[in-house]
C-alpha cells in the first residue's frame, strides 16, 4: 500500500508535481476551485464527462497549494480510485488514510493541528467511497476533500443520503470556445483575446436585460467587432471552423495528433467505456446495442426536434425504455433535451422535444466525420445550433448560478420554430440561429414573433459574420457571442 502510494503521490520526493501531471493551461474552472473550494469545510466535489481534464485540475490544485500557498507536499495526499491496485482493498479512503499518516504524515489524523488535503480521483469507481469521508467529516477532522466523478449518479449511487448537508457539487464539462483558444496558446488568439474580456460583455449582458435596453449589450459588442478588425474576424471564424468539428475535448487539439487518429480512439475506446461503465453498470441496463444505436440517431439528428414516441416504433423499444434510456445518455452528459416554451412549463408536453449531443466533437468522431464533411451548409447549421445551445445553457449558470439550469425552443401560431428561449433575471430572451451569408427577412419573423408574444425586452440572431441592432434584434456573429459565455 504505501509503495503504491507513493507511486501516485511523487511529491512527497520530489516536492511538486512533475509538469507532465501539472500542464501549463488551466481552464476557467481551476480558478473558481482555487478561490471557492479552499475555503470551503464540505466536501467538494467535481463531476463531468470522462477525459475533459478533471483530473488534470487536480494536479494542478496540488501544485498549487504547493507552491502558492506553501503547503507541505506530505499534508497532500491524491488517490485514483479507478486504479486496479484499489480493486484489491476493500476500504480504499480508510486503508490508504491510515498508512498515510503512519508512514508520512507522521501524525494523527484525529490530533490535526493544521489541514490535510485529500484528493480522490474518480470516486464513482467506488460505491462505497461516501461513508468512508463520512466517517472523517462527522469527527471533524481536519480534512478538506476533493472528489472527482464521471457521472452523476455513480458517484452519488450510494451516497447521496450519506453525504446531504456535507458537500458542495460542481459539474465540469468540455471546453468552451474560449477555452479551446487560450489551450492552443498562440500570441495572436492571446491578444485578441485581450481586447474582448468576457466579464465585460456579461457585465453588459446582464444590464441591458435588468434596464430593458439592448444598445447596452450592442454597444460593448461593437466595440469587440471593431477591436478585432477583418484580419481578427476571420481569424476568428477560423477557429471557429475547427471548434464545430472537434468540440470541447482537450485530446482533439493535441498537436501531435490528427483527427483522423483522435477520432478513431475516441470512437473505438471511449464510446465503448461511457456504455459499458457509466451507464451499464451503473444504470444496469442490459441492451449495449440499442443504447449506441439511440445516441447515433440522436446525434444524427442533433438541434432538430424529436418525437418521442415516433422514435419508439423506429426504434423498436417501450416508451418507457426509451424515456430510460434518454435520461441515462443525458446522466453521462452525452445528450441534452430542451422542451417546448409554455406559459405553465407543467403543461408542456414531454412527447415532443428538441435533442443535443453534449460535445459536437465527440458526435463528430463517433459518426465518423471528416474536415470535409462538416463543411456542408445543413451541418454546419445544426452544429452551430447545437453549440449556441450548449453555451447559452452555461452562460445562464455563470450569471444566474443554479442547481438544474434548463432552457427551451418556442413555435408560433404559424409552427414557425425559435430555436432557443432561455430566462435571464426573470426575463425570457429568444435567440435564433443563422449560421449563413445572408440574412432574410423570412428568418427573422418567428424571432420578431417571439420578442412580442414573450414581451422581451430584445432578441438575439446569432449570425456567421452579421452584427447590427434593428427592431429590438442584436445580430452578432457566432464567435463573438461564444466569447461572452
Amino acid at each position: 500500500m504505501l509503495r503504491e502510494l507513493q507511486k501516485e503521490n511523487v511529491w512527497w520526493t520530489r516536492g511538486d508535481v512533475p509538469p507532465e501531471l501539472d500542464r501549463e493551461f488551466k481552464r476557467a474552472d481551476f480558478f473558481a476551485y482555487e478561490k471557492q473550494f479552499l475555503k470551503q469545510d464540505n466536501a467538494n466535489i467535481i463531476i463531468g464527462p470522462r477525459r475533459v481534464g478533471k483530473s488534470t485540475t487536480l494536479y494542478q490544485l496540488v501544485q498549487n497549494l504547493i507552491k502558492a500557498k506553501g503547503i507541505p507536499p506530505s499534508r497532500i495526499i491524491l488517490l485514483s480510485l479507478e486504479r486496479a491496485f484499489f480493486d484489491t482493498v476493500n476500504n480504499p479512503v480508510k486503508d490508504s488514510l491510515r498508512v498515510y499518516e503512519e508512514n508520512i504524515l507522521k501524525e494523527a489524523l484525529s490530533n490535526l493541528k493544521e489541514p490535510v488535503y485529500v484528493f480522490l480521483d474518480e470516486a464513482s469507481r467506488r460505491s462505497d467511497w461516501a461513508l468512508e469521508v463520512k466517517e472523517y467529516i462527522d469527527r471533524k477532522y481536519k480534512i478538506k476533500f476533493f472528489i472527482t466523478g464521471s457521472s452523476s449518479p455513480a458517484l452519488f449511487q450510494k451516497s447521496t443520503e450519506s453525504l446531504v448537508g456535507r458537500h458542495e457539487k460542481t459539474i465540469m464539462l468540455t471546453l468552451k470556445f474560449r477555452d479551446t483558444l487560450k489551450l492552443k496558446n498562440q500570441l495572436e488568439l492571446n491578444e485578441l483575446m485581450k481586447k474582448v474580456r468576457k466579464q465585460t460583455l456579461r457585465d453588459a449582458f446582464t444590464a441591458s436585460i435588468k434596464e430593458n435596453n439592448p444598445e447596452i449589450l450592442f454597444n460593448v459588442l461593437r466595440d469587440a467587432f471593431v477591436a478585432h478588425g477583418p484580419a481578427g474576424e476571420s481569424k476568428m471564424q477560423i477557429e471557429l471552423n475547427e471548434y464545430l468539428l472537434r468540440g470541447g475535448y482537450p485530446e482533439f487539439y493535441d498537436k501531435n495528433t490528427s483527427w483522423h487518429q483522435a477520432s478513431k480512439t475516441l470512437r473505438e475506446g471511449y464510446f465503448d467505456a461511457i456504455i459499458s461503465f457509466d451507464v451499464m453498470r451503473v444504470f444496469n441496463s442490459r441492451n449495449p446495442d440499442k443504447l449506441k444505436r439511440l445516441y447515433t440517431f440522436l446525434a444524427l439528428s442533433t438541434a432538430q426536434t424529436i418525437n418521442l414516441s415516433k422514435l419508439c416504433s423506429d426504434l423498436g423499444i417501450a416508451r418507457v425504455t426509451l424515456d430510460e434510456y434518454v435520461y441515462q445518455l443525458q446522466q453521462t452528459y452525452m445528450i441534452r433535451t430542451a422542451r417546448i416554451y409554455r406559459k405553465n412549463i407543467r403543461h408542456a408536453s414531454n412527447d415532443i422535444k428538441k435533442v443535443y449531443v453534449g460535445d459536437v466533437g465527440f458526435r463528430n468522431a463517433v459518426l465518423g466525420v471528416d474536415e470535409d464533411e462538416v463543411k456542408e451548409p445543413t451541418l454546419v447549421g445544426t452544429l452551430a445550433e447545437t453549440i449556441a445551445q450548449d453555451h447559452t445553457l452555461r452562460l445562464k449558470y455563470c450569471t444566474e448560478p443554479c442547481e438544474t439550469c434548463e432552457i427551451y425552443f418556442w413555435k408560433d401560431k404559424q409552427k414557425r420554430e425559435v430555436d432557443i428561449v432561455a430566462e435571464f433575471h426573470k426575463k425570457l430572451i429568444p435567440m435564433e440561429v443563422k449560421y449563413q451569408e445572408g440574412i432574410k427577412g423570412a428568418d427573422i419573423a418567428p424571432l420578431k414573433n417571439a420578442i412580442e408574444e414573450l414581451k422581451s425586452p430584445y432578441g438575439i440572431l446569432l449570425t456567421k459574420n452579421s452584427l447590427q441592432y434593428k427592431d429590438k434584434i442584436i445580430s452578432v456573429p457566432l464567435w463573438l457571442y461564444l466569447l461572452m459565455c
